[in-house]
C-alpha cells in the first residue's frame, strides 16, 4: 500500500507568471513518479486585480497553486492545460486559514 502512495504522489511546481491581454498567467508544472512533466497555466483574468474585493499579485499564485492542487486530488486535470479561473475560484481559495479545510466540500 505505501508502495503505491509514494507512486501516485504528485510534485506541484510554480515556474512563474506573464502578463497577458486578459489577466496574468500563473504557469505550473507537475511531474509524477513513471510520467511525463505536465506544465499547466492557470490564468487570473485582469478584472479580479481591480475593485473593493480584489486580489493583490502576492496572494494571486497561492490562489492557483491551491486551485491545481485541489484539481489534482479529485482527478479532474487530465486534459486541461489552460484552466481560467473565476470569482468563486478566488473566493474559495484566498486566505486559508492554517489548518482549516484547504478546499470547499462538494455534495455528492
Amino acid at each position: 500500500m505505501m508502495t503505491f502512495m509514494k507512486e501516485m504522489k504528485q510534485n506541484i511546481r510554480y515556474l512563474g507568471f506573464e502578463n497577458t491581454e486578459d489577466g496574468r498567467r500563473f504557469d505550473f508544472s507537475i511531474t509524477r513518479v513513471g510520467q511525463e512533466t505536465k506544465r499547466v497555466s492557470l490564468v487570473i483574468p485582469s478584472l479580479m486585480f481591480t475593485g473593493a474585493n480584489k486580489i493583490t499579485f502576492q496572494e494571486s499564485a497561492k490562489i492557483c497553486y491551491e486551485k491545481l492542487r485541489v484539481l489534482l486530488e479529485r482527478e479532474k486535470i487530465e486534459q486541461l492545460t489552460r484552466i481560467r479561473l473565476t470569482g468563486d475560484d478566488i473566493a474559495a481559495f484566498r486566505h486559508i486559514p492554517r489548518g482549516r479545510a484547504r478546499f470547499p466540500k462538494t455534495e455528492n
